[in-house]
């Protein structure tokens, strides 16, 4: 007799993985994981991939692995190349993870790097770098995978890039986390930095709004999908990963579930547009989220979130968008 789970009502999906890959993948996403650029030198240039399928293996003899798809074009060069790099990237090298994600023939063009060992390439600015011999490779399913000796590292003060539920991430410490260290609890050691207090207000408001995004049935990448194609109706999938930053598994997901609500319709060659019922749903969430801007910025000096806002508009067109 099969063991049934008590019922939760946070539940997202449960199944066979061979009956829905994409549904299994999603579910793999609640894994975080890093994000790594792997390198190597081939004959005709260097190679560099983005991929967060690394992982330690042991640390007598010090051993990392990696995987890659079959059907990836990369594959032959990978196998043959007798060194790879491994170059964990920083908190804010999501661009250099977007350049090589993409397949392009360019991807080094404007890049700057030099020769680690084997020739495989390394970056700067990121927040750690192995260098692998390569021991061996095996097949897992619909991917090799990649077995290398570390015969150097070097590891920088900088936070890690994250990836988890299809969208890059930072890491914060838990609250709830036992310290040794005495801190005012009034403060926060990264207040000083901009970038983590972004993170940590963002993570709190996102996370407050999720029951009226729940409300029109839909989560926070679907949302941002619809309020990217609202200003910028005919867009790719790859085009809303890069510029509304989140990956490209996570937007075809979202496109997926959004086409089957009828909120998005597909316009070939490879182009997208929001529907009338996806206007609908997205105007009602953008009711909603003036209603809890309103609330949640009741208090505030009004000069101070005017400031605010303009400090974040001009970073935000910053990235060329």
């Amino acid at each position: 007799m099969e063991n049934k789970h008590p019922a939760d009502p946070q539940l997202l999906d449960e199944g066979d993985p061979a009956l829905d890959p994409r549904a299994f993948r999603r579910a793999l996403g609640q894994f975080a994981t890093g994000v790594t650029v792997i390198t190597t030198a081939t004959a005709d240039g260097p190679v560099a991939i983005t991929a967060n399928s690394f992982s330690s293996v042991s640390l007598d003899p010090p051993l990392v692995l990696w995987s890659l798809r079959k059907q990836s074009r990369n594959l032959p060069a990978v196998q043959g190349a007798p060194h790879f790099a491994i170059n964990v990237l920083a908190a804010d090298q999501i661009a250099l993870s977007n350049r090589f994600s993409r397949s392009t023939d360019d991807k080094f063009g404007n890049c700057d790097w030099i020769p680690g060992l084997g020739g495989c390439p390394l970056f700067a600015g990121v927040a750690a770098q192995f260098e692998c011999r390569h021991v061996s490779a095996h097949d897992g399913g619909d991917h090799m995978i990649f077995i290398g000796h570390v015969e150097r590292y070097r590891w920088f003060d900088r936070a890690s890039l994250l990836f988890a539920q299809g969208r890059y991430a930072l890491a914060l410490d838990h609250p709830s986390a036992p310290s040794d260290l005495t801190v005012d609890a009034a403060a926060h050691p990264r207040d000083d930095f901009f970038l983590p207090l972004l993170v940590r207000a963002y993570s709190y408001l996102s996370g407050a709004f999720d029951e009226h995004r729940d409300t029109e049935g839909l989560d926070t990448n679907q949302t941002r999908v619809l309020a990217f194609l609202a200003t910028r109706s005919g867009a790719s999938a790859e085009v809303i990963a890069r510029l509304a930053f989140l990956g490209v598994s996570a937007v075809e997901d979202a496109i997926a579930k959004l086409v089957g609500m009828g909120c998005v319709a597909p316009r070939p060659p490879g182009a997208l547009a929001i529907t009338q019922e996806g206007l609908d749903r997205l105007n009602r969430i953008t009711a909603r989220a003036h209603a809890f801007e309103e609330q949640h910025l009741a208090g505030l000096d009004v000069n101070d979130v005017a400031a605010t806002r303009r400090v974040l508009l001009a970073l935000a067109k910053r990235d060329g968008s």
